[in-house]
């Protein structure tokens, strides 16, 4: 990620930042899902949940700041 040059420094993502953020949230997402529909419930699913939702939460982050407007894009 980079800033901006003007006075007050935005950061700045690439689209292919963009893209590969997108597709690993939407890999984790698909893990959280199987794992939270399988009917017995063992550690192990526990460990796989909290660790989609903890990979999770900063991606979550950066796309809440994109709708902000506190992340720009770069073509």
């Amino acid at each position: 990620m980079k800033y901006t040059t003007v006075t007050k420094k935005v950061p700045v993502i690439t689209m292919d930042e963009l893209t590969k953020l997108q597709n690993d949230y939407m890999f984790f997402d698909k893990i959280l899902k199987k794992a939270q529909n399988k009917k017995k419930k063992t550690p192990g699913n526990g460990f796989v949940i909290m660790n989609c939702k903890e990979k999770m939460k900063p991606m979550e982050m950066m796309f809440d700041a994109i709708d902000q407007g506190k992340v720009l894009i770069n073509g």
